[in-house]
């Protein structure tokens, strides 16, 4: 079982989502160590909800990450804290874990889309002092803050892979990702076989932008996504179990 687990992210509210990324991922893998680097303000909204997680405050690393942008220095730092600690990276905003995640040996990345072309950094692993993430780091540092886009953390990830310089671990479709472009498109009511599907090859469901009625679930309040749960959604029926005590606010509805 991994010993780490590391969440990255910049909010302006408290998201049911995030909340049940984080427990998920702590109830199956209960001895790992869980930090949470983000901006400051984010801190005294989520620690309460999440006291075990280790926050730290991501401007403190903006020399480090050679940034002074919070989305970028978010970003970055995924790379930056698999190089110092090893273990898993989880997206924050849209990830839930159904298993524990195992050591790993070498940089593990999942594919999407059964593209085998197409790996998706939203969820990765290292050893501790991976050259790999060492190489990620160096080449997402060496792209000016004005050049920066939402790709270009997935986009150097996947040219270092496809360098050939380092071992790589490369899982399919479905183990990380949500298996898109396979029939899985229903986004609120799964068949009981796709639940099934999951539940058996799924160690971590990366849902993306994922929802129902118009709106992501990392967008939803817990009314909407409760109103959802009621349509026989399994998604938000996991937000919500993960999700107690999350306080009530307004949002998409």
């Amino acid at each position: 079982m991994t010993s780490a687990l590391t969440f990255c992210f910049h909010d302006h509210t408290v998201r049911p989502s995030l909340v049940a990324a984080v427990r998920s991922a702590m109830s199956h893998n209960r001895d790992a160590v869980v930090r949470i680097y983000c901006d400051p303000e984010s801190i005294p909204r989520y620690q309460p909800l999440l006291p075990k997680a280790h926050f730290e405050d991501l401007t403190q690393y903006f020399d480090t990450l050679q940034t002074t942008r919070m989305d970028i220095a978010a970003r970055r730092m995924r790379a930056f804290a698999l190089h110092r600690h090893g273990g898993w990276y989880l997206d924050a905003f849209d990830t839930l874990s159904l298993r524990p995640l195992p050591d790993v040996e070498r940089f593990t990345i999942g594919e999407e889309c059964w593209d085998p072309r197409r790996r998706c950094a939203g969820i990765c692993a290292s050893p501790p002092g991976s050259p790999f993430a060492a190489a990620w780091l160096t080449a997402m540092k060496g792209v000016p803050d004005t050049q920066w886009d939402h790709w270009t953390d997935q986009t150097l990830v996947n040219r270092v892979i496809d360098s050939g310089r380092f071992p790589v671990e490369r899982l399919p479709t479905g183990r990380l990702n949500w298996p898109s472009e396979s029939g899985f498109v229903g986004e609120l009511r799964l068949s009981e076989d796709q639940v099934e599907w999951l539940l058996d090859n799924a160690w971590v469901v990366h849902y993306y932008g994922r929802g129902a009625r118009g709106i992501p679930y990392k967008e939803m309040n817990l009314t909407t996504l409760r109103r959802c749960r009621n349509l026989d959604g399994w998604l938000p029926r996991l937000i919500l179990h993960y999700s107690r005590g999350v306080p009530e606010t307004p949002g998409p509805g």
